[in-house]
């Protein structure tokens, strides 16, 4: 990862949180008003980030700070708050100029991913940002049906934002790989660098990330709150 890179990444972060990154303390506590009923923690290398909300700022930092950093990134920890399942963890993964990334997929028109709208559930169609509008969408097609795609949508104000999907029959043939990688240069070419964000239990997506040499940089998890 280039410098550049993980500096627009802490500072976004910074700004988010309204706190240092790297931070002051292993684990930084605060309130920036976005939540009224979760609370968004965030892990960056070896400090971790949490944002309350205004009014369980106390309630949520004694459970914090009573644990390091990564296990903050454990839905466990969270139980003695959590009102319902623990959302996450989700890791991180980057590419910018310094990745090779391999040939990828061919350009599809935003309606073409539609196709796969019946082959997958609706939680994966969300999940994986399709449900978003795309600044650019790939595919891969096999006697004339689309069988994998990506898209590449918004994230902080930039087109960085990588999703995936590949349809149920056609998984295991590192198609994913394919179109995560044509999205993935696009979000570099248009941005500097291009994300890919996968839950930890996501055993595919984090053999994609490592087949295509992603570099991996923090990790969050959403505790909602009674």
């Amino acid at each position: 990862m280039q410098p550049e890179t993980r500096s627009r990444i802490d500072g976004h972060w910074s700004r988010r949180f309204g706190m240092p990154v790297p931070g002051l303390a292993p684990v930084m506590v605060g309130a920036s008003g976005r939540y009224e009923d979760a609370a968004l923690v965030v892990l960056l290398g070896d400090h971790a980030y949490v944002d309350a909300p205004l009014g369980r700022v106390e309630e949520v930092a004694g459970l914090a700070l009573a644990n390091g950093p990564a296990q903050l990134l454990d839905p466990y920890v969270w139980t003695p708050l959590a009102s319902r399942p623990v959302l996450g963890p989700a890791d991180h993964f980057w590419a910018d100029h310094d990745t090779e990334l391999p040939a990828g997929a061919d350009p599809l028109d935003p309606e073409q991913c539609d196709e796969l709208r019946a082959q997958v559930s609706d939680a994966e169609w969300r999940e994986s940002g399709f449900d978003r509008t795309p600044h650019a969408s790939f595919g891969v097609f096999e006697d004339n049906r689309l069988i994998a795609a990506s898209v590449l949508t918004t994230l902080w104000g930039w087109p960085v934002d990588v999703g995936i999907l590949v349809a149920p029959d056609a998984r295991g043939r590192g198609l994913g790989s394919r179109v995560a990688a044509a999205a993935l240069a696009a979000g570099v070419a248009l941005s500097g660098f291009a994300a890919f964000r996968v839950a930890r239990t996501n055993a595919a997506s984090r053999g994609v990330a490592g087949r295509l040499g992603l570099t991996a940089y923090g990790a969050n998890l959403a505790v909602p709150l009674a």
